[in-house]
């Protein structure tokens, strides 16, 4: 099997037709990277921490580029800008909002993570493992995004179904 979607697509069927979280201001795309704008102000229940990044720094400006997919993990190279702090700064305030996002969203809380070490952040998504509880006998073998597409191959079992 092999899906060939524009971004726009993609986000509308990642979301299930749903508008965007409200802690995500604005979702675009341009080649192979993806724009977002989160307003910090928005995240429900902060911890302490960063309710004192948010005063400083209340709106975080992040660019995802698209490096690899393999093993069913994709792998997307973060940087982003708030106020002229970088990334690394603010991901320790922003994990666990994110970690509670994903199981408000019914998946798993290592769905997404952050990777930092030398140079700019990885963020990994665990598409195998997304899949396996969403959508249970669908495999994706491949993923490229590249010119604001996204192109998908894999494979479904006999077995598939949506969760």
């Amino acid at each position: 099997m092999r899906i060939d979607l524009t971004f726009d697509e993609a986000r509308i069927l990642a979301l299930h037709g749903e508008p965007l979280p409200p802690v995500l201001t604005s979702l675009t795309c341009e080649d192979d990277t993806v724009y977002a704008t989160l307003d910090l102000r928005r995240v429900p229940d902060p911890p302490a921490a960063l309710r004192f990044a948010v005063a400083l720094t209340p709106t975080v400006r992040a660019a995802l580029r698209y490096e690899a997919y393999g093993s069913g993990v994709l792998d997307l190279r973060a940087t982003a800008t708030a106020a002229g702090l970088p990334v690394q700064r603010l991901l320790g305030f922003v994990e666990g909002p994110l970690r509670s996002a994903l199981v408000k969203q019914g998946l798993p809380a290592d769905a997404v993570a952050v990777v930092t070490g030398d140079g700019d952040p990885l963020v990994r998504v665990q598409v195998a493992e997304v899949l396996a509880q969403r959508a249970p006998g669908l495999h994706v073998t491949a993923l490229t995004f590249a010119g604001g597409r996204i192109v998908v191959e894999g494979d479904v079992d006999p077995s598939f179904r949506l969760a």
